[in-house]
């Protein structure tokens, strides 16, 4: 009989050869087995009916008519040598009978039976989760989450795979509290929930959504996860009517999400590209931010723009509590709420071109971008850049700096293709945010908030460009040094410009000898193209509107200098000369 013949296993046979005690029974099947093994395999349902269903007959002088149905009672008693079997399908054939005797008058007594061979089998089931086991009856489906104004329901379409995953906020029985529940249904349910709790086994945290028990039926499968979770969107959305707790949520959620990505990307030896794309969703209670591994639902970088942030959660403010607002005013400094504010999360990044014959410095613009156009609202701080000015060069191979400060490339031995001169400041964010209600005020323009750009820096691009038809001549380019651009003498120029001889080749190394463009063209030498940028950050109404808020919660006069004035910071003056030049924004 083959042994593999009624089962779709892949069964190995158990050997004995290190069974030395004789079993203690009487008659007992398994004489090389040790007495004191025991079998597992209540456990195992179908063992009954297999052993019933293989039964072997053999008649021989003297003998009766035996049956192995006998020994799968004696089995499921005792058997099997002291190391524990489990995770195994068990399977039994029966014994064959021994040979009959030599017939005639007197039948010869039959031959030594040989008994049963059992088979071992892995078991297809999952291997033991370290999460619980929850009946389908014992989880009330309360509601179903949103997940978009579409759907609540994210589809895997794969190679034929389909799944649909759905979450609802749900109740277990005799546990208290809310919990939140994955549900999958379709053909590869079962497959595609097993992933995703891989996925939470791997890694624990309170930055990561906590699984607590695995819902496993026909067709049917769930994560259950603990507490009430809900999208970043809707916790988000609750609070429309109070733009300081907006611009406070914002802010830690974005530190939360920023630590939690770096925090993954290390444990799973992921790229950190990988781990940006995970859904947020948030504990109300709590105001915890968790990420999803599964990734069910829009990616958080749509809502939090990923960058560093230093906004931590305050444990004393409860976000539902009435007077939630006062508590974070009485909190937060002055400094510390405008740097909540100006942090990039909070805001919309610009980067623009605009003429090189344009004077630009750190100052605020306004945008109108259905006209390509640009203004200068604010006179530029009278400040010093944070860093020595000076050119970098972005092909790696730095010029000689000569005695009268002009810097010299030596072509085609050194050639280079990209270098900047960069002006920027970080200063006058928070400057920004103590004043712009003032400025707004001043302007009487509190419509188009979001039009205003505080610009941080300034950036001078000067390329070569490569020649790709012929090979650059031996000569030199000459590349004036970063004080030229200051549009005047005094120590604390704000203004910068392109001057009027920026760059030049020569073939004299003393670079006394400039050649023209006629020439520089005739002699195959690279072209050279400059260009102005500026880029900084608008910030949306609302950020306006709780600055105000929070200046008179603060006892300042929101449309005054008082603020700016009693932290020090530099102050804003509106231009005079507030003429529109063209503006490309990139």
């Amino acid at each position: 009989m083959d042994p593999q013949a009624d089962s779709d296993e892949e069964f190995i046979v158990v050997s004995t050869p290190d069974c030395t005690e004789s079993a203690s029974y009487p008659g007992a099947p398994f004489p090389g087995l040790k007495s004191s093994a025991e079998l597992f395999v209540k456990s195992i349902g179908f063992l009954p009916s297999l052993l019933g269903a293989r039964v072997t007959e053999f008649q021989g002088s003297g003998t009766s008519r035996t049956h192995i149905r006998k020994y799968s009672e004696t089995i499921k008693r005792q058997i099997v040598d002291q190391c524990s079997i489990t995770n195994y399908n068990c399977v039994i054939n029966g014994g064959r009978g021994g040979s009959g005797g030599e017939g005639g008058d007197k039948g010869g007594d039959g031959g030594t039976g040989q008994g049963p061979t059992i088979y071992l089998g892995q078991s297809q089931a999952q291997e033991p989760s370290e999460f619980r086991t929850i009946p389908r009856g014992d989880v009330k489906l309360v509601k179903e989450v949103r997940l978009s104004t579409e759907s609540g329901v994210v589809g895997r379409q794969r190679r034929g795979v389909s799944v649909r995953r759905a979450v609802y906020h749900a109740e277990i029985r005799g546990d208290p509290g809310t919990v939140t529940v994955a549900v999958y249904q379709g053909s590869s349910a079962e497959e595609e929930c097993w992933k995703d709790v891989a996925k939470y086994e791997s890694i624990w945290d309170p930055c990561i959504m906590q699984l607590h028990g695995v819902v496993s039926g026909k067709g049917l499968y769930a994560m259950v996860f603990h507490d009430e979770l809900i999208p970043f969107t809707e916790f988000f959305g609750r609070f429309r009517h109070s733009p300081i707790l907006r611009t406070y949520i914002r802010g830690y959620c974005s530190t939360q999400f920023w630590e939690a990505t770096h925090f993954i990307s290390c444990v799973s030896r992921k790229p950190l590209r990988d781990c940006i794309d995970l859904p947020g969703w948030i504990q109300p209670r709590t105001g915890q931010l968790c990420l999803d591994l599964a990734q069910c639902g829009a990616a958080l970088r749509s809502e939090l723009p990923w960058r560093d942030a230093q906004v931590l959660r305050l444990e004393n403010v409860s976000l539902d509590a009435p007077g939630s607002e006062d508590m974070i005013i009485s909190s937060l400094s002055e400094d510390q709420y405008h740097e909540l504010c100006s942090q990039p999360s909070m805001a919309r990044h610009h980067y623009f071109q605009i003429s090189t014959e344009y004077p630009i410095g750190l100052a605020i613009f306004r945008l109108d971008s259905q006209y390509g156009t640009s203004v200068r609202i604010t006179e530029p701080l009278q400040l010093l850049p944070q860093e020595e000015v000076q050119w970098d060069n972005c092909g790696g191979a730095r010029g000689e700096v000569l005695p009268n400060s002009w810097m010299r490339h030596e072509f085609p031995r050194t050639c280079t293709h990209l270098l900047e001169l960069e002006i920027l400041s970080y200063e006058v964010h928070k400057a920004w945010m103590a004043q712009a209600n003032r400025i707004f005020a001043e302007l009487e323009d509190k419509i188009r908030v979001e039009d205003y750009v505080c610009v941080d820096r300034v950036k001078f691009i000067l390329q070569v460009v490569p020649c790709t038809d012929h090979d650059i001549p031996a000569g030199y380019l000459f590349i004036c040094p970063p004080e030229d651009f200051h549009t005047d003498t005094e120590p604390h120029a704000n203004l910068y410009q392109w001057p009027a001889c920026p760059v030049y080749w020569s073939l004299d190394p003393s670079g006394a000898d400039r050649l023209s463009t006629e020439d520089t063209k005739s002699l195959g030498f690279p072209a050279i193209h400059i260009e102005t940028v500026i880029d900084g950050y608008s910030w949306d109404s609302g950020v306006y509107k709780g600055l105000q808020r929070f200046h008179e919660g603060k006892g300042f006069d929101p449309d005054s200098q008082e603020v700016a004035r009693q932290l020090g910071y530099l102050l804003y003056e509106v231009s005079s000369n507030r003429v529109p030049f063209p503006a490309r924004e990139g």
